[in-house]
């Protein structure tokens, strides 16, 4: 299994572990089908990107990985 980030509007972040990327994605289009949600995928912008588990980072979402630690 391997982990994955799956940012929606480029602001909110759903982690995900998947064998591959497109199984991640099918999984959260699953998961926002069951919350009534099945617009976002469809007509947003989203990023898949894997999660290297091997090394320490914070997850933080795209929004968040611009700003300043200290704001």
């Amino acid at each position: 299994m391997k982990a994955y980030e799956v940012t929606l509007h480029g602001t909110d972040s759903i982690y995900v572990l998947a064998p591959t990327k497109y199984r991640a994605l099918e999984l959260v289009g699953d998961y926002l089908a069951d919350a009534g949600r099945t617009d976002i995928l469809q007509s947003s912008k989203f990023v898949v990107r894997q999660i290297n588990l091997s090394e320490e980072q914070i997850l933080r979402s795209e929004r968040c990985r611009a700003c300043p630690l200290d704001e």
